[in-house]
């Protein structure tokens, strides 16, 4: 977490804002499976709260942050539609 000068309250980094909200969507089905879309959907407006802000890309950040979580293998993309399983 961050402070904020400009709330003054702690935000969360983009990460951890988008790590938190993979979570809460791979905990709505039993096997963790989830879609790039469905998380967008279900999760953008809280993610950006969570950090602060929008940005001019939202999307897209939630994009890279995706790419750094399977990286660090919290997530493994499953397919090209945008299918991912929480697997940490």
């Amino acid at each position: 977490m961050i402070f904020s000068r400009r709330t003054g309250e702690s935000e969360m980094t983009w990460l951890q804002a988008v790590e938190t909200a993979v979570r809460r969507e791979a905990a709505r089905s039993a096997n963790g499976v989830f879609t790039r879309r469905e998380l967008l959907a279900n999760e953008q407006d809280r993610i950006q709260s969570d950090c602060g802000g929008g940005g001019e890309t939202p999307e897209q950040t939630i994009s890279r942050c995706l790419q750094e979580l399977e990286d660090a293998g919290t997530i493994r993309f499953l397919d090209m539609q945008g299918t991912y399983q929480l697997i940490d």
